[in-house]
């Protein structure tokens, strides 16, 4: 094992944190970069890198730069969550220094397309540690909430009665019929009568006629016989020659005298 891993492994931050007295009386501002951040997911083992940013205005006592960089790094083999690491490290430092303000911020590289940025402050903090007003039972808030419901459901009521009453007392107008008054039409489509009766059975209108002289009345017209008493002659079909079907000719050769 390499000497700093052994020193990383035995770092005890209870001894180890090294802390000066503070000589200067003004307040005044110091901000630390550790960009060198490192530890292990609890759920996966997966290594998480973040950045933190430190700034403190020192009470009684300042941190050693050495000491600080130490304490960092010896969350390099912890499998600790975001939240609780920067946590933890304000805890030490508020205890070991108390500082007057002080403010952390633990900037985490982006894993799994999720970027997380963790930051305490004192100053909220210590409003969180004040003592907050006593909260009204919830019981006590539903039933609050429902007794407004109810009154409003109420008066939504009583204003529809008003508004039906007012309608139905208002009286028509000097001049102006109403709808009740009106009288049907005369003459309207259920007095007309159709052009032509029909009858029922053969769908044909009594008044038509039917036309005389129709296409079955037509007589053939006289045509002259073109064609004579003598039988016809059955033509032979037409057969295509196939040279296949050939017999090869021997031609014979005559002697040479």
């Amino acid at each position: 094992m390499r000497y700093g891993e052994e020193i990383i492994k035995e770092f005890d931050v209870e001894s180890d944190l090294e802390i000066w007295p503070n000589k200067q009386e003004r307040d005044y501002l110091i901000k630390i970069t550790l960009p060198e951040f490192m530890c292990l997911c609890p759920r996966s083992g997966y290594p998480d890198f973040a950045t933190i940013y430190l700034e403190y205005m020192p009470g009684e006592f300042v941190v050693e730069l050495k000491a600080i960089k130490l304490y960092i790094n010896s969350f390099i083999n912890r499998n600790i969550s975001h939240e609780d690491s920067i946590n933890e490290i304000y805890s030490v430092l508020q205890t070991k220094l108390k500082p007057k303000w002080m403010k952390i911020i633990g900037d985490f590289n982006p894993r799994g397309n999720v970027h997380t940025v963790i930051e305490i402050d004192s100053n909220l903090a210590s409003k969180d540690s004040q003592e907050k007003p006593q909260s009204a039972n919830n019981d006590e808030i539903i039933d609050a909430i429902k007794e407004e419901f109810k009154k409003e459901k109420e008066q939504e009521k009583l204003e529809r009665e008003e508004r039906k009453k007012s309608f139905n007392d208002r009286k028509p107008r000097d001049g102006v019929r109403s709808f009740s008054d009106r009288k049907p039409r005369e003459g309207g489509f259920g007095d007309r009568k159709p052009r032509r009766e029909f009858d029922k059975k053969d769908g044909k209108s009594f008044d038509k006629k039917p036309r005389v002289g129709g296409y079955s009345d037509r007589k053939p017209r006289d045509r002259d016989d073109k064609f004579d008493d003598k039988p016809r002659v059955k033509k032979e079909p037409f057969y295509k020659s196939n040279f296949s079907d050939r017999k090869p000719q021997v031609v014979k050769k005559d002697d040479k005298s």
